[in-house]
């Protein structure tokens, strides 16, 4: 995704939506996932897990996740 496309995109959201990815371990992927979701701030304290947590089914702040798979990854 380019910047271009990242903007075009992002135009569709209130700006003062907070913005979040996923955490875990190295590497980079390209951006094909936008999409609004219900966080917990702050909710781990482990370095495994990002700082918030899916809020599942209970209230939560609003967030918008930008997220990548990597597409040259092997199955096992």
């Amino acid at each position: 995704m380019t910047i271009t496309e990242l903007i075009e995109v992002l135009r569709k959201y209130p700006p003062e939506l907070q913005v979040v990815v996923k955490g875990y371990e190295d590497g980079f992927n390209d951006i094909d996932t936008i999409k609004q979701v219900s966080i917990i701030l702050n909710a781990n304290e482990e370095w495994w897990y990002g700082s918030h947590a899916d809020s599942k089914d209970k209230p939560g702040e609003p967030a918008l996740l930008l997220a990548g798979e990597n597409k040259n990854a092997k199955e096992k």
